[in-house]
């Protein structure tokens, strides 16, 4: 039998889950490394992000995020958030971008490159609390606790967008929109099924 780590009463982790674990977050961290000390790989990752379908990926895997959270299962929470950072460059740079969205991403790159500021740090610090209150939600499984903390986050999402490029914050909406549709829909869909006799 594979040796178990005692996590809490109601959660342990086998020695592969714990090795696992190790070696996405180490993933995880290479790629944001390579991100923001990298200028080719930055402008490369960029580029690409002004394909909408990465756009429309993100909200999509929120869903395995939400339910490795809710399966207690950490090394599929951590290769959910791996997905949502490396899905911006999944897909082929267009051959013709949207001017909101190149005013978007534009504003977005000159706020990344601008260093460590206050600012930044806020915003760093607004994703890491975001994920985490969606995987603790689903954790303790509380599917319509999640579901709220994802609008919310979709919602302050929006509202950072339009208050940092008014105008092309704009462009974030219909994704933000989508995906807390689409999770809703989910939810809705397994509470349906759950109450079938």
């Amino acid at each position: 039998m594979p040796r178990r780590f005692a996590m809490s009463r109601r959660f342990d982790m086998s020695r592969r889950d714990v090795i696992l674990s190790i070696v996405l977050t180490v993933a995880l961290v290479a790629v944001l490394w390579l991100f923001f000390t990298n200028s080719a790989f930055f402008d490369w990752a960029f580029a690409r992000h002004q394909n909408t379908l990465s756009w429309i990926a993100r909200p999509v895997l929120v869903l395995p995020y939400c339910y490795c959270a809710w399966r207690r299962w950490l090394p599929g929470v951590i290769l959910s958030v791996l997905a949502i950072v490396t899905s911006m460059f999944w897909f082929p740079v267009p051959v013709a971008p949207r001017e909101d969205v190149l005013a978007f991403l534009a504003m977005e790159r000159a706020l990344l490159q601008s260093g460590w500021t206050a600012a930044n740090l806020l915003g760093a610090l607004a994703v890491a609390v975001y994920f985490g209150l969606v995987a603790l939600a689903f954790w303790r499984r509380s599917l319509w606790l999640g579901f709220v903390v994802v609008a919310l986050g979709a919602g302050l999402k929006l509202l950072w967008s339009v208050l940092f490029s008014p105008e092309a914050g704009v462009a974030v909406a219909p994704f933000a929109l989508f995906g807390v549709l689409l999770l809703g829909l989910v939810l809705a869909l397994l509470h349906g099924l759950k109450k079938r006799p």
